[in-house]
């Protein structure tokens, strides 16, 4: 795979009219060149740019490298990267679903945790809040992502942290937190079954003193009838249902086509 270096000084500042600086021409032309990659395969884009965060976190958590972490090539391209993840979601939604978590990895690097927890992960980054497996909670400064695997990782906004959740066994469809963050709900349209998860609720726990992985339990599962999509071979599997909390311990299951199941904590 192809990519467009950016060691190169900061992008020039691309203004209106013609014709073009050379700095200013060359700044776009990268910009296109890389929507252009990315467009042409998102799975080997993502998965790419995901496997680059990986390896700068490795290298930031190694107290030698602390210096260099952000000047890297990565780092100085945090802007343009979420421009084509946010046109990814955007223009091919079917190819980003299947690599969710892997996105999320990218945006939890790209975007400051700090900036999160103060304005809320749909202000920061709303095209990512268009689906349904992707919850947050405003109380935990949690983010969960379900995944194509029947897992759930769950991103700790102020350490930067993930745990994975093994709960179902297909394709997440749905994840939602309690408005009190004492519960998240997950659904799974693939084994037909909601399940529901009891954060972590003691007091350093929550404040994060610890700086630990939360402890999740599993304290009840529920049975739901498959919900059918509006057409074979559509993308309508995207948004086939979601989960909409009433009250601190009651959801409803809120199929596309209007039928609704609830459930109570």
């Amino acid at each position: 795979m192809t990519f467009i270096r950016w060691d190169n000084p900061p992008t020039p500042l691309i203004t209106m009219g013609l014709p073009l600086n050379p700095p200013a021409d060359s700044a776009r032309s990268s910009r296109h060149a890389l929507s252009l990659i990315a467009t042409a395969r998102p799975p080997a884009f993502i998965t790419t740019i995901a496997r680059e965060v990986h390896r700068h976190n490795a290298a930031q958590a190694n107290s030698q490298s602390q210096q260099n972490v952000h000047t890297t090539t990565l780092a100085r391209a945090k802007t343009e990267i979420l421009r084509v993840i946010d046109i990814l979601i955007e223009k091919m939604p079917g190819d980003v679903v299947d690599l969710l978590v892997e996105v999320m990895d990218i945006i939890m690097y790209c975007i400051e945790g700090s900036l999160v927890k103060k304005k809320g992960l749909q202000e920061c980054f709303p095209a990512v809040c268009k689906f349904y497996m992707v919850g947050y909670c405003d109380r935990s400064y949690r983010i969960a992502v379900g995944a194509r695997q029947g897992s759930v990782a769950l991103y700790d906004v102020r350490t930067g942290k993930c745990q994975n959740i093994h709960g179902h066994k297909g394709p997440i469809t749905a994840v939602s937190f309690a408005p009190d963050g004492r519960y998240l709900a997950t659904y799974s349209n693939a084994d037909s079954h909601i399940c529901f998860w009891q954060m972590n609720t003691s007091l350093l726990g929550s404040i994060g003193m610890l700086n630990s992985a939360p402890q999740l339990r599993c304290i009840k599962t529920y049975q739901v009838p498959p919900v059918q999509p509006a057409s074979p071979g559509s993308q309508n599997h995207l948004k086939l249902a979601r989960l909409i909390w009433t009250s601190n311990r009651n959801v409803i299951l809120m199929a596309h086509d209007g039928k609704e199941h609830r459930f109570t904590v």
